[in-house]
């Protein structure tokens, strides 16, 4: 069966006309000839060596002059030597090619003839020239690998320095980045081709094995990085967000290697840097040590070169809490007693929580090979390992009590090849063939004893303790192998581009929630006391009684896809260019997944299904993106206009279709009591043996009653696709300094939605001026049907994906960047940019889980009725500064770098929500329906309820609550509203990163030798006064302010409130993880080099 999905899908793709390409690996080197008269000279001859390896391209021009060289390695530097006869040679060095980037090189050759003249020219490794394609990207090379602070060493240091990237919530030194306000999650990243962003989509750095906070390659390994944002070129695609590129190093002539290492550790990092001055401490001993090399040169000089890196990781993270900042109603004596109390009562260590310390070891291999076979043919074979296990705790917080029991195992294994053929023609054409290669193991495991997961709901805070309830049976393995052929051809003036890609995924996923138990108690006293929880939820498997990530309920099931591009660069004149195409994109599941027919047969029609069924996945639907860009240049004034318009189609997380396939109502079965009526009913009470949970039997049901969760996806899904437009304008000043000013729009065209349709249409509205929908706590009920009687709902929640209705209601962004730079020359670089970006979106799917994407979305009448909002990934207003500058002195001995970069930007938007919300669309404990905002009279006629968890008078409520909306810059001009999604926002940031490096040059028999000193710096703001580098943090992005308590008579609600010490909603950051601490963090190296 699987054979012959696999069939029709090939022979699908081979009706598309062209196929596509979107993984950078080379550049381009491309220009005219001309004679001094303005002559076009056809048949000139074009040389291009690669000094460092000897490698050499050739090349003839056309009937216009034009000349094209694809397929050449970045880096450089590169000679281009140009020849005709009966005319003056001329050679052109010093040039550098950016990844992806074409370099322009035009020529005019005299008619006498006279001793060869050479010229030096140099580009900029800025990679401007990429303009010609109209597109937007930001190039990071050496120069600035070399050179910036990088405490955490990874991929996300570097990333920064595109404009419009923010940085988003990851694990450790992991930080997810968002690029032009879309989703974290709609990021391709590529290493030498191959795909290493996380496609399944539990990461959220987005980068294979990132669940561990270690990153896919060890920056010493990596040459060049491109990060594109709205490339025209048809050609690339399989992105909404960014497309980022990397390539890595490889072998010269010359042999060259380095050996290093990097150290940190409670003496190189600051104190407490919040609470008293005189209270502040040093973290605890911690060490983290980075060891690694590199080695490369030529196996046979000008033919054959090969490259090695390899490096360990030993991490400690220190996590340190100060209980006095916890918001909640429980004091440490209080938390003291609950630890004493699982103890004793149920054997159970629930470990530290005051300092809960992750840790990770990992090691990295990258290496490579480089094959000269002849003039027309060269080969590249790469190779990557990684192998990660991290100890991920979560730190406590202002809001939040967690304890170190409660973390997270991630062992992680990556393999990644790729090898290349990159061919060229007599006839000048030209041909890459890129076969990749990726294998994924992505375990998860529960730290410490098996024991069931315990919330317990403490004011305005939480305690949680036991088994992580998403890492009990949870095993994913992923496979990926990439076929991609694309050939080029001239036709005068027209460059044309056509190719092929075929990618087939494998997943195998292991997901049982909660398998040892999820109980939440609504106050630490009821907990103690015994008492009933607020709510139960448990999933197993209806396959076998196997707990663990052995169990026959695993999904498994592939993947293909295909693109489809034509390309043509049109050279209409010297100064203008035109770059059109149009791409194809196609996506098919090839495996079926198990159909619940009691659902199909049986389901009343209460929601709009958008054709889904149980045991269907969607028809595949061929995406047309068509695209133009243009470049226009003024030589005289030195300026370049360039822009374009296009559409871009992305991917999904596989995690979210292959929900269908793990929730199908008969493999993973489930258990949810979210009310009080049926916890009674049941008689459910905390169970400590996570073996003995609650089955179905104990509730007198039958397994078919117990189906858990169903995911279904609509029969006319589409991936996401997006609208995109910008406009630049390019300014080179004297003496390498450039400005840019750019522009861009994006509107979504598919965007994807979620439905929960097993729960029934709104029952009423409140009463008063917040007349928003409620909802009854019961879900719609089946009629009888193979043996189960009629009246029940045997599902926890049944969740349709689909793409957004209302076209009306998609979302947008925009994007405005103004920047200056000086490319790096005479030891000197500097950059400078400012950014507002803004976006918005209708769903926001930021979990790997389905049911998370709608639970978690803030609404004001239910997650069935989302309304466009500020999107979580919103940039808002970003300044961004870079300088470098090295000292050479002693004769070149000795010399010093120094550099310098501060980012300033606008903190993360949050949302004011209740504490329990009135809708009820999922239960009574949710904390996702947005507030509405009351006027001061509106306040005066609420009804506020005093208990043991508000114990202020209902008027001293009132007082406090509209004291602390008089205050609030939002919630004071939107008086008599509802608050939007988003409406709030953390405070800006202003954080310094500096490094220094010292090199001691030594030279011993003719041959250099360099012992290198770094020290990066991490938030120099806070070193130099502790009130400053500040960044910010809310739990969730959301703030819950006022406590609903319920209604009488089901509309007339009551309420709850407490005062808000200092009147922020937010904590600071203590974090000692580079990407977001408030305290400074530092890194020792020493380098050797030779």
């Amino acid at each position: 069966m699987l054979s012959k999905k696999l069939l029709h899908f090939a022979v699908a793709m081979l009706l598309l006309p062209v196929l596509t390409f979107a993984q950078n690996t080379t550049g381009s080197i491309s220009g005219s000839v001309k004679a001094d008269n303005g002559e076009v000279l056809v048949g000139a001859t074009i040389t291009v060596l690669h000094v460092p390896t000897g490698t050499v391209y050739n090349a003839q021009t056309r009937k216009s002059g034009l000349f094209d060289v694809s397929n050449v390695q970045p880096g450089g530097p590169y000679a281009v030597t140009v020849s005709y006869v009966n005319y003056q040679s001329e050679k052109k060095e010093d040039i550098y090619v950016a990844l992806g980037d074409v370099v322009r090189v035009d020529v005019i050759l005299s008619s006498k003839i006279d001793k060869l003249k050479d010229v030096t020219v140099t580009t900029t490794r800025r990679g401007s020239d990429l303009s010609v394609r109209g597109g937007t990207q930001t190039i990071i090379g050496r120069d600035k690998l070399d050179n910036l602070p990088t405490v955490g060493r990874n991929v996300q240091d570097f990333l920064r320095f595109s404009p419009t990237a923010k940085f988003v919530g990851g694990n450790g030194d992991l930080a997810g980045v968002s690029i032009a306000g879309q989703n974290n999650r709609f990021n391709s990243l590529y290493i030498d081709g191959a795909v290493n962003n996380d496609q399944f989509g539990l990461s959220a750095s987005g980068t294979n094995g990132g669940q561990t906070g270690v990153g896919p390659i060890s920056i010493d390994a990596v040459d060049q990085f491109q990060v594109m944002v709205s490339p025209f070129d048809a050609s690339i695609g399989n992105f909404t967000g960014g497309g980022i590129n990397a390539t890595t190093k490889g072998g010269t002539n010359k042999v060259t290697g380095t050996v290093y290492s990097f150290m940190q550790n409670q003496n190189l990092s600051g104190k407490t840097p919040t609470g008293a001055k005189e209270k502040a401490v040093k973290l605890n001993p911690f060490k983290a040590q980075t060891i690694g090399g590199s080695v490369g040169g030529a196996i046979v000089k000008n033919k054959l070169f090969y490259f090695v890196n390899f490096e360990s990781i030993e991490n400690e993270r220190p996590q340190p809490f100060d209980i006095s900042g916890y918001k909640g109603t429980s004091g440490k004596a209080d938390i003291d007693k609950l630890v004493d109390f699982v103890q004793t009562k149920y054997g159970y260590n629930t470990g530290g929580y005051q300092d809960n310390a992750a840790s990770t070891s990992a090691k990295r291999l990258a290496t490579k090979i480089d094959w000269n076979v002849n003039k027309m043919n060269k080969f590249s074979l790469s190779y990557r390992y990684n192998e990660t296990n991290s100890y991920a705790t979560s730190a406590s917080s202002s809001s939040r009590v967690n304890f170190y029991n409660n973390g997270v195992l991630y062992p992680n294994k990556t393999n990644s090849l790729s090898a290349e053929l990159k061919s060229a023609f007599k006839n000048g054409s030209s041909n890459k063939f890129l076969f990749t290669y990726t294998d994924v193991m992505d375990d998860r495991n529960p730290i410490g004893a098996q024991f069931p997961r315990v919330t317990i709901n403490d004011g305005a805070g939480q305690m949680i303790f036991g088994s992580e309830e998403f890492s009990t049976s949870n095993l994913l393995k992923q496979r990926n192998v990439n076929f991609l052929d694309y050939f080029k051809f001239n036709v005068n003036k027209h460059a044309f581009t056509v190719g092929v890609d075929y990618e087939l995924s494998k997943s195998y996923n292991v997901f049982i929630r909660q398998n040892y138990g999820s109980y939440q108690f609504s106050s630490l006293s009821d907990f103690l006391a015994e008492k009933a929880p607020t709510r139960y939820d448990r999933s197993f498997s209806l396959l076998d009684q196997t707990t663990g990530d052995n169990t026959r309920a695993a999904a498994k099931f592939y993947t293909g896809r295909g693109s489809a591009f034509i390309n043509d660069e049109f050279r209409y004149s010297d100064n203008l260019t035109f770059n059109y195409g149009v791409r194809a994109d196609y996506t098919k599941f090839l495996s079926t997944p198990l159909a619940d027919n009691y659902f199909n047969f049986n389901m009343p029609k209460n929601w709009d299904l958008q054709g889904a069924r149980s045991g269907s996945m969607p028809d595949p639907k061929i995406s047309i993106s068509p695209r133009v860009g243009f470049t226009y240049k003024m030589p005289a004034e030195n300026i370049t206009i360039r822009g374009g318009f296009g559409m871009f189609t992305g991917r999904v997380p596989l995690v979210w279709p292959g929900g269908v396939y793990n929730n199908n109502g008969q493999s993973v079965g489930g258990i949810s009591i979210t009310n009080a009526t049926d916890i009674a009913k049941y008689g459910i009470k905390f169970r400590p043996n996570p073996n003995g949970q609650y089955t179905a039997a104990d509730l007198g049901l039958s397994t078919a009653a117990a189906k858990g969760q169903l995911d279904l996806i609509a029969n006319d899904f589409k991936l996401p696709k997006l609208f995109r437009a910008s406009l630049a304008i390019d300014k080179k000043l004297k003496d390498n300094w450039s400005v840019t000013v750019e522009g861009s729009v994006s509107k979504n065209i598919n965007e994807i939605y979620y439905t929960r349709v097993d729960i029934k249409q709104p029952v009423g509205q409140l009463a008063g001026p917040d007349n928003r929908y409620i909802y009854d706590l019961k879900r719609v009920t089946f009629p009888a049907y193979q043996g189960l009687a009629a009246g029940i709902n045997p599902y926890t929640g049944i969740f349709v994906i689909h793409n957004q209705p209302y076209y009306g209601r998609s979302g947008f962004a925009y994007n405005f960047t103004a920047s200056i730079d000086k490319s790096w020359t005479d030891g000197f670089s500097f950059n400078a940019f400012y950014t507002y970006g803004s976006s918005f979106v209708t769903n926001e799917p930021t979990s790997s889980q389905n049911n998370s994407q709608w639970r978690y979305m803030e609404t004001v009448n239910g997650r069935n009725n989302v309304q466009r909002s500020r999107s979580d990934f919103d940039l808002g207003h970003r300044v961004s500064a870079f300088v470098a500058k090295k000292f050479t002195y002693a004769k070149g001995a000795l010399a010093s770098t120094f550099s310098l970069v501060y980012n300033g930007q606008s903190g993360n938007p949050f949302s004011y929500v209740y504490a329990t919300g009135p809708v009820r669309d999922q239960g009574t404990g949710e904390t996702n329906d947005l507030i509405f905002i009351p006027t001061a009279d509106q306040i005066k006629a609420m009804t506020f309820v005093t208990n043991s968890s508000y114990p202020l008078s209902a008027d001293a409520q009132k007082a406090a609550l509209e004291s602390y909306i008089a205050q609030d810059n939002y919630l004071s001009k939107n008086r008599g509203k509802y608050a939007e999604r988003n409406g709030g926002r953390l405070p800006f940031t202003n954080i310094i990163d500096v490094k220094f490096v010292q090199d001691f040059n030594v030279k011993l028999n003719n041959k250099k030798y360099q012992f290198q000193l770094t020290y990066d710096i991490f938030n120099f703001t806070n070193m130099l006064n502790r009130n400053w580098g500040r960044t910010y943090f809310m739990s969730n992005d959301q703030f819950a302010i006022i406590k609903y308590q319920g209604a009488t008579g089901s509309t007339t609600p009551s309420y709850s409130f407490s005062p808000i010490s200092n009147n922020t909603p937010w904590g600071i950051s203590s974090s000692t993880s580079p990407s977001y601490s408030a305290r400074w963090v530092s890194q020792l190296g020493l380098r050797f080099k030779f």
